[in-house]
C-alpha cells in the first residue's frame, strides 16, 4: 500500500517538468493556408455513428468551433414510430449541446438526417440520398461501428469490415471530397508481437475479402464454431474486424486524402463542452460507476499494468485537426495518415493506483445512494476472482434480493452480477495486459496548429493531476450516468453521513 501512495505522489508531482512534444513527425503546412475553422467553412460533412459517444461530441465541437460549416449530415437507421425530426431531437436534447444552444442557437438547424444502415450494402441509401452524398459532401467522418466485444463474428464483419468497404465504394464516386477520416482503435493490432505499435497500417493475418464472403454466405453456426480458430490471437471479434477494416482503407485510399484515427479507451471529457461529460457504461466507465455506489467489490485485473485512456474532447480535437492537416498537406497524398491517439506516455497510471484513487475519491465525496461501502479487491488470478465474486457479489445478492422482495422493490441482482462477471471476463485481455503505442503523429498535431487554432484545437493533455482526473470521473459518472440530482456541495455533509452509516 505504501508503494501505491508513493507512486501516486510521484505521478501528481507538479514540480516534475514534462515535455509534451519530443519529435515533430508531421510536415509544416503553408503559412498562407486556412486555419481549421476557415477550412471547415462552407463545407458539407457526413458523419456516421452520430448517435454514439464520440459522434455526438464530434458534431457539437464542429458546430461550436467551426460555426461557418454549411451542414452536417448524420447517417441514421430508420426506426418505426419515430420521424427523422424526433430522432434528431433526441440526439440534440442532452446536456452536451447546452453550451452550443446558448452560443450558436441557429447552428442546430444545420444538422440533418440521411437514412442509412452501415450493415447493409451501399448502406441501404435511397437513390436521391446517394446522389446527394456523391455530389454535395466534402468531408466524411466514418465513426460508426459495433463496439460490442461479444458480437458474433458474422455481425462484426458485416458492420465493421464490410461497412467500411461500402463506405470506400461510395467515397470513390464522390465529386467534391476533400478528406476522409476512418475511426479505428489502437487495439486492432495487439495480435502482433511488437515492442510498440507504430502509427502505420500492419498487414492483417486474414484476407478481408475472404472474411466478408464468409460472413455473407457461410452458415452462422458453422462460422461460430470456427470463430476461435479464425480470431487466433485476437481477444474478440471487435478488434479482429477493425483490423481487417484498416487494410481495406489502406488498399483503397489512393486518390483520397485519408486519416486512420486510432483512439485508445475513450473516457470522459476533460474540458469541452462540459467537464466530465460521458453518456455510456462501456468499458471501464461501467466498473468505475458501479464501484462508486458500492455495487462492484471485485475486479479481474493486473494491478501493475498501465491504463491508456484518452479524454473524448482531446480525441475529437485530434480528429478534426488531423483531417484539416491531411486535406492540406501535399507530400504524401496517396498514403494514409495514421494517428495513435494515446496518452499513456505522459499520463501514466496503473490499475492499482486507479483503484486507490477511485476509492479515495468515492469516500471523499460519495454519491447520494450507496448499495454498499465502496471498496474493491482486485486480482489477476482467474480462480481467485471467481472466489471473490461468490463471496462479495453472489452471497450478498441473495440477502439483498430477500430484503428487496420484502420492501416491494424489484432489482434482479443475480442478473446484474452475472452481467458484471461476464463483462470482467470479456475485458480481461485488456485489464491483464498492456501495450505501448507510438503517438508522435498525434502529439505533432499540436505543433503544426496555426496560432488562431491553438486555443480551440490543441490536443495537449498534460497539466492536470490524476486526482483531478478522478474527481472528473466521479462527477461525470454520477451526474450524467446515474443522474444523481442530489450530488452537490450542499448535500456533502448528508452524503458523508450516509457513507459512515
Amino acid at each position: 500500500m505504501a508503494n501505491i501512495f508513493k507512486e501516486i505522489n510521484n505521478i501528481d508531482n507538479p514540480k516534475k517538468k514534462v515535455e509534451f512534444i519530443k519529435k515533430v513527425t508531421l510536415s509544416q503546412l503553408p503559412k498562407n493556408g486556412p486555419s481549421i475553422s476557415e477550412f471547415y467553412a462552407d463545407q458539407n460533412i457526413l458523419v456516421t455513428g452520430g448517435t454514439g459517444f464520440m459522434g455526438k461530441v464530434l458534431i457539437e465541437k464542429l458546430l461550436r468551433s467551426c460555426p461557418k460549416i454549411k451542414g452536417i449530415y448524420v447517417l441514421l437507421r430508420s426506426k418505426k414510430n419515430y420521424t427523422d425530426e424526433q430522432r434528431l431531437s433526441k440526439i440534440l436534447d442532452i446536456p452536451l449541446f447546452e453550451k452550443l444552444k446558448k452560443d450558436y442557437p441557429e447552428s442546430l438547424s444545420k444538422v440533418k438526417v440521411i437514412k442509412g444502415d452501415i450493415s447493409k450494402l451501399q448502406y441501404g441509401l435511397s437513390d436521391s440520398d446517394l446522389e446527394f452524398i456523391i455530389n454535395e459532401i466534402n468531408i466524411v467522418f466514418h465513426v460508426a461501428a459495433s463496439v460490442r466485444f461479444d458480437d458474433s463474428l458474422k455481425d462484426a464483419i458485416l458492420i465493421n469490415t464490410r461497412g467500411t468497404r461500402e463506405m470506400l465504394r461510395i467515397l470513390k464516386q464522390m465529386q467534391h471530397l476533400k478528406v476522409f477520416l476512418y475511426t479505428s482503435t489502437t487495439y486492432c493490432n495487439i495480435d502482433k508481437e511488437l515492442d510498440a505499435i507504430e502509427e502505420k497500417v500492419y498487414k492483417p493475418s486474414t484476407n478481408w475479402e475472404t472474411m466478408i464472403n464468409a460472413a455473407e454466405n457461410m452458415d452462422e453456426n458453422v462460422l461460430s464454431i470456427l470463430e476461435q480458430k479464425i480470431l487466433n490471437k485476437y481477444p474478440n471479434t471487435y478488434t479482429f474486424s477493425k483490423n481487417l477494416a484498416e487494410e481495406i482503407v489502406s488498399e483503397n485510399c489512393g486518390g483520397i486524402p485519408t486519416v486512420i484515427f486510432r483512439p485508445t479507451v475513450v473516457a470522459i471529457s476533460v474540458k469541452e463542452p462540459i467537464p466530465g461529460w460521458v453518456d455510456n457504461f462501456n468499458g471501464p466507465m461501467g466498473f468505475i460507476t458501479a464501484f462508486q455506489v458500492g455495487l462492484v467489490r471485485t475486479v479481474y485485473i493486473d494491478g501493475d499494468k498501465k491504463v491508456d485512456w484518452v479524454p473524448v474532447d482531446i480525441a475529437i480535437k485530434g480528429m478534426i485537426a488531423s483531417t484539416w492537416y491531411k486535406a492540406l498537406e501535399q507530400s504524401e497524398r496517396n498514403q494514409c495518415l495514421v494517428i495513435n491517439s494515446s496518452t499513456s506516455d505522459l499520463v501514466q497510471i496503473n490499475n492499482s493506483v486507479m483503484i486507490e484513487f477511485g476509492a479515495s475519491t468515492a469516500k471523499k465525496s460519495p454519491p447520494s445512494t450507496l448499495l454498499w461501502y465502496p471498496f474493491c479487491f482486485y486480482t489477476q488470478y482467474k480462480y481467485l476472482f471467481w472466489f471473490y465474486s461468490v463471496i462479495l457479489h453472489l452471497i450478498p445478492a441473495i440477502f439483498l434480493n430477500i430484503l428487496l422482495k420484502f420492501s416491494d422493490q424489484r432489482l434482479n441482482l443475480f442478473k446484474l452480477y452475472r452481467r458484471i462477471f461476464y463483462a470482467n471476463m470479456k475485458l480481461s485481455p485488456f485489464s491483464l495486459n498492456e501495450w505501448t503505442f507510438k503517438n508522435d503523429n498525434f502529439k505533432s498535431l499540436h505543433a503544426i496548429l496555426k496560432p488562431d487554432d491553438v486555443e480551440k484545437f490543441s490536443i495537449e493533455y498534460i497539466g492536470m493531476s490524476n486526482q483531478e482526473r478522478f474527481d472528473l470521473v466521479r462527477d461525470g459518472s454520477l451526474r450524467y450516468l446515474l443522474k444523481d440530482k442530489n450530488f452537490s456541495e450542499k448535500t456533502l455533509d448528508q452524503r458523508l453521513f450516509n457513507l459512515k452509516m
